[in-house]
């Protein structure tokens, strides 16, 4: 015979294993089970899932580049911030122009985002367009811009100073790599894993993984113009 006691404790066990599964299917379909294993540059790395690795961007934040101030500080702040710490994936958009998927990152040991925290130290700016204007992050700049921090502190006009990003795909800085007989220079490109063509003078010209091609196959990219 069932007591009242022993039918209110299965009735719970049966209850919360059923909010236990509704959590469980929105995690899923949320986010990831994975793990970062390598930063490409501020705000880029890779992650390892399922046998998989995807390549991610952060999404809502822009860094400095390469000839830029800031730039190591925000490497190492993504990396510091990244590798090996405990996060959570949640996608944003699944792929952008150069075929990253965008992420936002959850940091639970810091009760935060990894953009938020980024914009709020002045490692970064606020992507406005990309976000909608988001609240948090809007404040977050707004905070880091009255402290004069990082990317604020430094005078440089990021938005309109001249980068590699910037250059004209009709005028290129080509190196001049010699064919086996010496007389016709020819022109390699970069091919990266996911198939984008670069050619020399472009930022993303081998970085991350790829191989050289003198007659590349692929999808050209939209900012240095790939082999066109």
């Amino acid at each position: 015979m069932i007591t009242f006691k022993k039918f209110t404790q299965k009735f719970l066990l049966v209850a919360l294993s059923g909010l236990n599964l509704c959590f469980s299917d929105d995690i899923n379909s949320t986010g990831f089970n994975g793990e970062i294993i390598r930063v490409i540059k501020p705000g880029v790395f890779d992650y390892s899932t399922n046998g998989l690795l995807l390549r991610m961007r952060a999404w809502g934040v822009g860094f400095p580049t390469r000839e830029q101030p800031g730039y190591n500080q925000a490497i190492s702040f993504t990396e510091t911030n990244l590798i090996g710490v405990l996060n959570e994936i949640k996608i944003k958009r699944e792929f952008d122009l150069e075929n990253l998927k965008v992420v936002d990152i959850s940091l639970p040991l810091r009760s935060t985002t990894f953009s938020r925290l980024a914009i709020e130290e002045g490692i970064g700016w606020h992507l406005e367009k990309e976000t909608n204007r988001h609240g948090f992050l809007v404040m977050a700049q707004l905070r880091a811009k009255r402290k004069s921090l990082g990317v604020w502190a430094t005078g440089f006009d990021y938005h309109s100073a001249p980068t590699s990003l910037n250059l004209s795909a009709n005028s290129p800085i080509l190196p001049k790599i010699m064919s086996g007989n010496g007389d016709f220079p020819t022109i390699r490109y970069w091919v990266t894993s996911f198939g984008k063509i670069h050619r020399p003078g472009c930022s993303f010209y081998e970085r991350g993984r790829g191989e050289l091609s003198s007659r590349p196959t692929g999808e050209d990219c939209r900012i240095c113009g790939g082999a066109k």
